[in-house]
């Protein structure tokens, strides 16, 4: 019965666990790197992260996003409610960028946690990549 009632407090996406993006910086350069931390708090119930994917993407002024970096991590990690747990990444940011950006598309790191029993978490955060610093 218990069971039952968990499985549709996350169907309804209460109680869902939440995730956040933490980054070493806001301001990147091109060929250089992205630092970062995602935290994940569990949800009211016991739950399974089965993966997680982060991506450069640009945006541009029609909300149209494009892929330029992209990493996904496969895992089988407890999130346990009110637990919390944090996964470090790198994601390399091209020399070409220039190519891919013009003066009306912004970056964005994406982040998409990948639940077993609920909804993905996705999250956007800007980011500012200048040719050089």
């Amino acid at each position: 019965m218990e069971m039952l009632f968990q499985q549709r407090l996350l169907k309804s996406k209460i109680g869902m666990p939440k995730a956040w993006l933490h980054l070493d910086n806001h301001v990147y350069a091109n060929g250089g790197c992205i630092n970062g931390q995602i935290e994940v708090k569990g949800g009211r119930a016991k739950n399974k992260i089965k993966r997680y994917d982060i991506d450069l993407i640009t945006v541009d002024h029609k909300k149209k996003e494009e892929t330029i970096n992209s990493r996904s991590v496969f895992c089988s990690h407890d999130c346990s409610p009110d637990k919390t747990g944090t996964f470090s990444f790198v994601l390399n940011i091209p020399e070409n960028i220039e190519e891919k950006a013009s003066d009306h598309k912004k970056f964005c790191v994406m982040i998409r946690v990948v639940m077993e029993n609920a909804q993905s978490i996705i999250q956007k955060y800007p980011i500012i990549i200048k040719p050089f610093l």
